[in-house]
């Protein structure tokens, strides 16, 4: 299975495929956050449609309306309704405080700029203080937390600054879970992808 991935103005979007569940584990003072509670174990939506990447601190989180705006037109999003459009997109957001503030219309641009990102066990993208991490086991919201939790200790090694940091985890579901060994091995795999992927930024 592959998410898709695109880049404009100051926006950053990861595409999810239907059926993608997502997690987060956001600590310290984040330049800006927007929908990461509907992320939670304990929350009622289960799937994740977008994460959405911005600069420009609070004010780039506008790049996520045109995130939005873009699934609802491909009806894509939980469902409130049966007729065309009658959904809402679940995009969890976060901003890093420098470069310009991307607009509606920058997010929407990167999702038609969106090309195919393979996720093939773990991959990583390290994006300023905000990372995201793809992986496509079978897991559930809490899993998810878990994992995102693992990749942070990947920063830390690294060297990163852990404070004021949001990552994000999605698992494409496409390969069963088998236990907590495995759960285990993932979530090692997540963190050794994120220490290469910020090491690799850093050079």
């Amino acid at each position: 299975m592959t998410a898709r991935l695109g880049r404009h103005g100051g926006a950053l979007v990861v595409l999810f495929d239907e059926g993608t569940v997502g997690g987060v584990d956001a600590r310290g003072g984040a330049a800006g956050t927007r929908e990461l509670d509907v992320l939670a174990p304990e929350n009622l939506v289960g799937r994740v449609d977008a994460v959405c990447v911005a600069s420009g601190g609070p004010a780039g989180l506008a790049a996520a309306d045109g995130v939005l705006r873009w699934l609802r037109e491909r009806d894509r999003g939980f469902r409130v309704g049966e007729g065309p459009g009658q959904v809402v997109p679940i995009v969890p957001a976060a901003t890093n405080p420098g470069g310009p503030a991307p607009d509606a219309e920058a997010g929407y641009l990167a999702c038609e700029a969106a090309g195919e990102w393979a996720v093939d066990g773990v991959s990583a993208l390290v994006e300023g203080a905000v990372v995201v991490v793809v992986v496509d086991a079978e897991l559930d919201k809490a899993r998810c937390r878990r994992v995102a939790i693992s990749a942070r200790d990947g920063l830390v090694r690294a060297g990163a600054p852990d404070a004021a940091t949001t990552v994000f985890a999605a698992a494409t579901g496409t390969r069963p879970l088998t236990g907590p060994p495995e759960l285990d091995a993932l979530c090692g795999a997540a963190a050794d992808g994120v220490t290469a992927a910020y090491q690799a930024l850093r050079r």
